[in-house]
């Protein structure tokens, strides 16, 4: 199974190159298809994960360093290929559970842990990969490696403990820190919420696990508690908008017609969209209540802030609502009645593995500064055109 494995991918990258065809997307699906049969066909199901994972990347980098096509955006289609194709069949099932309204929770709570443990798995099969490489390719490798398993982070039962560290670290620099702490947080909600129905339930856990997390850090600290506070909570408010807009857009493809209708997931839509505003708030609230988790300082700062937010809060509701109405209006258009009924689902994450935290940190402490490295830049370039 693992031979016919890498013959594929061996045979797949060669006839990209003899094609012209080499691109990071085509690598990626080469790997991932190749990946995914050899997940299938595997008899020990989750114990065999890592070394086909190792395997798959070890064939492919190989094959491309032959090729001398070893670029890292190859390396990272690599690795991407590898991790959708162990996590695509325990994926497939999940969506299945989920369509059928969870009528199996215990079921699908089983199969998140699989996928959670076959997406570990897969992702330290790669890291081993590396080992065998001396030169960039082994950095190329563990760099890819460690950015999924940030993207990946709640599925991995380690976003609060990322976040947490990751705060820690820019108030200890002490620099930018409300801006930097935002772009954690909207990072790691983002991740959360990346490819996923949004769901009234969903906004609350990732709004408490982002803000919770950030805040326990500046009391850890004894420090910089407003400004991490502030930070927290726009960086979440960011996230949220964004996940607004991207309904918006799932909405339009509804409409034009090059995405199929589903009835059921638009009228979820609707219920979730005209909640999101009160699930949010009712989260931060809840978390200024928590007198045994803030310290007074904390729920100060805390309550502080959603005193000001609440001016805000407008923006994310009317960017709710439109997205409500154009989704009735494809209803309408459907010839299907407006009613809907609201429904939530319940997540929970494995257990944080502190060996983890500390690599996702580094790695998410430098995507938010370079965020706001671009942000100054992009300011800089649009004055200097102005003037």
């Amino acid at each position: 199974m693992l031979e016919e494995m890498k013959k594929e991918i061996r045979q797949g990258i060669e006839k990209l190159n003899e094609t012209g065809k080499m691109t990071a997307e085509e690598i990626k699906a080469v790997t991932q298809e190749a990946v995914e049969k050899a997940v299938q066909k595997s008899k020990e199901g989750i114990n065999e994960i890592n070394e086909i994972a190792k395997e798959a990347a070890t064939t492919a980098v190989e094959e491309l360093k032959k090729l001398e096509q070893e670029t890292k955006e190859n390396v990272d289609a690599v690795v991407e290929g590898v991790l959708e194709g162990a996590k695509q069949k325990a994926q497939e099932v999940i969506d299945t559970l989920d369509a059928e309204m969870l009528k199996a929770k215990y079921k699908l709570q089983e199969t998140k842990e699989e996928l959670a443990l076959k997406l570990k798995d897969a992702l330290d099969g790669v890291k081993e990969a590396a080992s065998r490489f001396a030169d960039e390719s082994k950095e190329h490798i563990e760099e890819a490696v460690t950015t999924l398993k940030l993207k990946n982070a709640e599925m991995l039962g380690l976003m609060e403990a990322t976040v947490k560290e990751s705060v820690k670290k820019v108030i200890q620099e002490g620099e930018e820190v409300e801006e930097k702490v935002a772009q954690i947080t909207q990072k790691a909600v983002n991740d959360a919420l990346c490819e996923v129905k949004l769901t009234t339930q969903r906004v609350k856990d990732v709004t408490k696990s982002a803000i919770k997390s950030a805040i326990e850090a500046a009391q850890e600290e004894e420090q910089k508690i407003q400004e991490t506070a502030k930070g927290a909570i726009e960086g979440v408010k960011k996230a949220l908008l964004q996940k607004i807009e991207e309904e918006k857009a799932y909405l339009e493809e509804v409409k034009n017609n090059t995405k199929a209708f589903v009835e059921e997931d638009i009228r979820q839509t609707i219920d979730d969209l005209e909640l999101i505003e009160d699930a949010f708030m009712e989260e931060l609230e809840e978390l200024s209540q928590t007198a045994d988790m803030l310290s007074d300082a904390a729920m100060e700062a805390l309550s502080e802030e959603i005193d000001a937010i609440k001016a805000q809060l407008p923006q994310m509701k009317e960017k709710a609502q439109e997205v409500v109405q154009e989704a009735v209006e494809i209803l309408k258009e459907k010839g299907k009645e407006a009613a809907y009924s609201a429904k939530e689902k319940g997540h929970e994450v494995l257990e944080s593995m502190k060996n983890e935290v500390e690599e996702l940190s580094e790695r998410m402490v430098k995507v938010a500064k370079g965020a706001l490295t671009g942000m100054v830049e992009g300011a800089k370039k649009a004055l200097k055109e102005d003037a």
